[in-house]
C-alpha cells in the first residue's frame, strides 16, 4: 500500500523524485528570487508552489491561471515563479533537480520543505488543493523524503503515549538513527483527511501506530500491544530491513503473528 495524498491519489512518485531532489546537491550563489520567496513563504507558514518554465507559452500561462486562480483566495500558499533559464535562479532549479522535468511544471513545497507534489505540463485545481496536506502529514512526507522510517502515533484526544513496542524499536541500534517519530491527537480536526486515509478513527482509545517506509510505503497499522519484532518482520518483508541477507527478521515468522489493529 503507498501513502496517498488528500484526494486519494497515491504519492509514490512524487515522494521518489522528491527524494531525488532533496538529495542533489546545489552550487553556492547569492540569493535569488525565487530563494527569497521560498524562505518568505516558509516563515509564514505557507505552501509555495513553484512555477518552473522556460517560455511564456500556451502551456505555462494555462498553469499559471490555474495556479493564480486556486491560491488568490488562499492564506496558506504562496506562488513562486522561476525561469530555469535564468542564471541566477540556478541554486533553485538545482536544488530541486528541475532540469531534468519535463517543462513547464509545477513543484508545491510545505513550510518545512516536504515535497507534496509535482505536476509536469499540466495543472488541475483538484491538484492543487490535494498538494495541500495535513501538518502531521507534511512531516512524515519530509522524513521519508530524507530516506527515514516513520512511526505515526495517532493518540486519543489528551494522550501523549507512545507504545513501549515503538520506543524499543525506535531504540533499537539499527533503528535508531534512521526512525523518524511523528505524533497526532487523533480528535485534532486540522488532521482528519489524513486519519481517513490511514483508516483510523478519530475516537480512537488507545494509541494506533502507523508505519511507513521510503520512498512512501505504509507498511501497516497496529495497536498498542505492537512488538519491536512485529515491526521488524514488516519491514523485512517489504525488503528494507538491513544489507545482511542472513538477517533473522527475514525469515518466515512460525511462533508471532502481527499484531495488527483491531
Amino acid at each position: 500500500m503507498t501513502l496517498t495524498n488528500r484526494r486519494g491519489t497515491a504519492t509514490l512518485l512524487a515522494l521518489a523524485i522528491a527524494t531525488a531532489c532533496l538529495s542533489a546537491p546545489a552550487a553556492t550563489y547569492a540569493q535569488s528570487s525565487g530563494q527569497s520567496s521560498l524562505a518568505e513563504a516558509a516563515k509564514q507558514n505557507k505552501f509555495a508552489f513553484i512555477l518552473f518554465y522556460r517560455d511564456n507559452d500556451a502551456t505555462t500561462q494555462a498553469m499559471y491561471k490555474v495556479l493564480n486562480g486556486e491560491l488568490a483566495a488562499r492564506n496558506n500558499a504562496a506562488f513562486v515563479p522561476v525561469n530555469i533559464t535564468d542564471p541566477q535562479e540556478r541554486p533553485v532549479v538545482d536544488q530541486f533537480d528541475a532540469s531534468r522535468t519535463p517543462m513547464p511544471a509545477v513543484m508545491a513545497v510545505a513550510p518545512n520543505g516536504a515535497i507534496t507534489g509535482v505536476f509536469a505540463q499540466k495543472l488541475t485545481a483538484a491538484q492543487v488543493d490535494a498538494a495541500i496536506v495535513t501538518p502531521a502529514q507534511t512531516r512524515c512526507m519530509r522524513a521519508l523524503q530524507d530516506k527515514k522510517l516513520v512511526l505515526l502515533c495517532v493518540q486519543p484526544t489528551g494522550s501523549r503515549d507512545v507504545p513501549i513496542g515503538v520506543q524499543q524499536f525506535k531504540a533499537a541500534k539499527l533503528n535508531v538513527n534512521r526512525t523518524h517519530l511523528v505524533s497526532l491527537q487523533a480528535g485534532d480536526p486540522a488532521e482528519s483527511e489524513f486519519l481517513q486515509q490511514l483508516k483510523v478513527r478519530p475516537d480512537t482509545r488507545t494509541t494506533v501506530t502507523a508505519f511507513m517506509a521510503p520512498p512512501g510505503v505504509l507498511l501497516g497499522t497496529f495497536n498498542d500491544k505492537v512488538t519491536p519484532t512485529v515491526l521488524m518482520t514488516k519491514l523485512a518483508a517489504a525488503g528494507q530491513c538491513c544489507d545482511d541477507p542472513n538477517c533473522k527478521h527475514g525469515k518466515p515468522a512460525t511462533a508471532t503473528k502481527p499484531t495488527t489493529r483491531r
